[in-house]
């Protein structure tokens, strides 16, 4: 009987290391490779090694939209048209520049082809559409690293392929960051100003895991950020390509590691209120990505202060 015991207890300790390791891993598995290796096909041609410029190449256009997107056939197509339009828009009356890049994160539905479609759609005068197909899918993180390593722009912004975030809100963060050469060089939008309404909307379940995440990120990373998790973040180029060549964290938890990476690197956040429309069809399941990404800031946090993950040098 005490053996089976202790076989028992043996096998959920190797199984709850192998669970709080499991980004670790994840990272090592991938970092090997380069990024063109997990990449399935692509819009745009490109050369080798074109895919991923280098980081002190010229930015090519005014502004690179990232948008990662999982499973996102319905969706993303009303997102596209909404983005491409406002950004026209912005190209018609200046040198305002862009480019959207669609990274279509290993779906097993017709999100690759529904940007296509829409792209080819699109009647383009100052921008294009570029679309990257992951071979298998990596997480969100992975997937916003993909396109902002590949992004062209002086300013690169991260978009949730939902649209719950207006991309007019953009505006906001671009008038945050400046052009002062000590403006913030990273602009997360935030929807902090928004949490008693929705305290108040949600069921008490949702409000509990909110509070409670919140609250671990406070002990773990600090309160400067309110709200780290809104999928509308603008970069200065400079500041993207250091701390997406950096990241290790790809699912959930990415926006914690973006964080600690700028702090580590120097680079100042502010915080921006932007619009948010909560939007059907979410695929983060509440109570197991609660743990997930509980596990991964727990785990960043001590992989950081004993050196085994640094950033990288560009």
């Amino acid at each position: 009987m005490e053996v089976f015991i202790l076989l028992a207890f043996g096998l959920t300790t190797v199984a709850i290391v192998a669970f709080f390791l499991k980004p670790y891993w994840d990272w090592r598995c991938s970092c090997s490779k380069p990024l063109e290796s997990q990449i399935s096909r692509t819009s745009f041609q490109c050369s080798p090694g074109e895919l991923v410029p280098a980081p002190w190449k010229a930015p090519e256009v005014v502004l690179s939209v990232v948008v990662p997107a999982y499973n996102e056939e319905y969706r993303l197509p009303q997102m596209l048209d909404e983005t491409l339009a406002y950004l026209e828009s912005r190209g018609g009356a200046t040198s305002f520049s862009y480019e959207v890049i669609v990274v279509d994160d290993g779906s097993s539905d017709g999100t690759y082809a529904a940007a296509l479609s829409t792209s080819r759609d699109a009647s383009l005068q100052h921008g294009e559409v570029r679309i990257i197909k992951l071979l298998v899918n990596r997480g969100k993180g992975f997937a916003v690293r993909a396109g902002m390593l590949a992004a062209r722009g002086q300013l690169l912004l991260m978009a949730d392929a939902d649209g719950a975030t207006s991309i007019r809100d953009l505006e906001r963060l671009e008038r945050a960051l400046g052009p002062k050469e000590d403006a913030p060089q990273i602009a997360f939008g935030s929807r902090h100003h928004l949490r008693e309404e929705a305290l108040t909307k949600r069921a008490w379940y949702r409000n509990v895991l909110m509070v409670g995440f919140h609250f671990a990120v406070w002990i773990l990373v600090g309160g400067s950020v309110k709200d780290t998790q809104c999928g509308f973040k603008l970069f200065k180029a400079n500041a993207a390509k250091q701390i997406f060549a950096s990241l290790h964290l790809y699912r959930w938890a990415f926006d914690i590691e973006v964080l600690i990476l700028a702090r580590i690197l120097g680079k100042s956040v502010t915080e921006v209120p932007v619009t948010w429309v909560e939007m059907p069809g979410s695929k983060l399941n509440l109570l197991t990505g609660a743990v997930t990404m509980l596990r991964d800031m727990a785990l960043v946090q001590v992989l950081y202060a004993v050196g085994i993950w640094q950033p990288s040098v560009l």
